[in-house]
């Protein structure tokens, strides 16, 4: 639904035709009625005045925030659908939905009962403003959105995480399979010595054996199962290994130049992220640490001389409480920034 600035009550009903004066396109302006909304067939209608307008019907209501809110429902569900197959978890992303509104909720209840107390315990024992009950609602709310992102895109996380897993042992299985290979051992060997003992890299090379012991072509094997994977590494390898054999290629030196491209930029990774790291301890230092103990030094000694605003235990626990929540954040920023196969 949309509505004009002081036109609270009216809303669009139907957009006037598009026109072309010489070099000028005059594009649709929307008509405003002071009817119900609805969204369905479309008519071309002309009004007195000879304008012709393109007329919408249907007998449900467009509601506000209906095109922003299933913008962001539809963009949740086409990442949470595959997640959820992959994953064997027999449920719609709707289903997931609301089972995740629920443990929030719950979850919200609990951390609004514990707030309240915890603050009244603070309230009574030390003197502190009765304001700080204001922080109550602020607390549920929080304890009610952020279990409900967490465990809505749990799924989504738990793939992301396998890819990540896969990335760890994965140069090491290709190494494993190329000595094995210069040894005199076929690739199919080599993948079956390596499919167990590298941990989620392992899982992904016995599905191919597995599909190969079925009966299904080597290159077909590894085709699919690179299609379902979540490590860049392992489909660079297995789309090398597949294109060699399919024109008869050699499959090792295929397998060692992907080694040897995706090593060399691990170690530029790494080195990128020890630059962001040396940033990140220099605002810590900073931020985490010299403001929050001089600043409050610095500001207990001019309380004494000039009451700006006075620093009692209410003072002190926001404080407090600000400086945690500070470390959080750069706690956050180096776990975000690690490169994803050393985590």
């Amino acid at each position: 639904m949309l509505k004009k600035k002081g036109m609270v009550n009216k809303q669009i009903v139907g957009f006037t035709k598009p026109r072309k004066i010489l070099f000028f396109r005059i594009k649709p302006k929307p008509i405003y009625k002071e009817v119900e909304p609805t969204v369905g067939p479309a008519t071309m209608e002309t009004t007195a005045q000879g304008e012709e307008v393109v007329q919408v019907k249907s007998s449900k209501p467009i509601q506000p925030g209906s095109r922003k809110h299933g913008a962001i429902a539809s963009k949740r569900n086409s990442m949470l659908a595959p997640a959820l197959a992959e994953l064997g978890i027999k449920l719609t992303p709707e289903q997931w939905t609301a089972k995740c509104k629920k443990e929030a909720m719950a979850i919200a209840v609990v951390v609004t009962v514990a707030a309240a107390i915890g603050l009244y315990e603070l309230v009574t024992m030390f003197g502190l403003a009765e304001q700080l009950f204001i922080l109550v609602p602020v607390m549920g709310l929080m304890g009610y959105m952020m279990p409900f992102n967490m465990l809505v895109m749990s799924p989504v996380s738990k793939m992301r995480n396998s890819g990540q897993e896969i990335e760890k042992d994965i140069l090491f299985a290709a190494r494993d399979m190329i000595v094995s290979m210069r040894s005199g051992l076929p690739l199919f060997n080599a993948m079956a010595t390596v499919s167990s003992g590298y941990g989620s890299a392992s899982k992904e090379f016995k599905s191919v054996i597995d599909r190969v012991q079925l009966g299904m072509p080597m290159e077909q094997a590894m085709d699919e199962v690179t299609a379902k994977s979540k490590s860049p590494t392992f489909r660079r390898l297995m789309l090398q290994s597949s294109t060699s054999i399919k024109v008869g290629a050699d499959v090792i030196n295929a397998i060692q130049e992907v080694v040897n491209d995706v090593s060399q930029e691990r170690v530029i990774e790494l080195r990128r992220y020890g630059q962001k790291l040396n940033a990140i301890a220099m605002f810590y230092m900073l931020f985490g640490v010299i403001f929050p103990s001089m600043g409050l030094a610095v500001a207990s000694i001019m309380s004494t001389f000039i009451s700006f605003f006075p620093i009692d235990g209410t003072t002190l626990i926001m404080a407090a409480v600000g400086i945690v929540g500070l470390q959080f954040v750069f706690l956050k920023m180096v776990t975000s920034s690690r490169p994803s196969f050393s985590t």
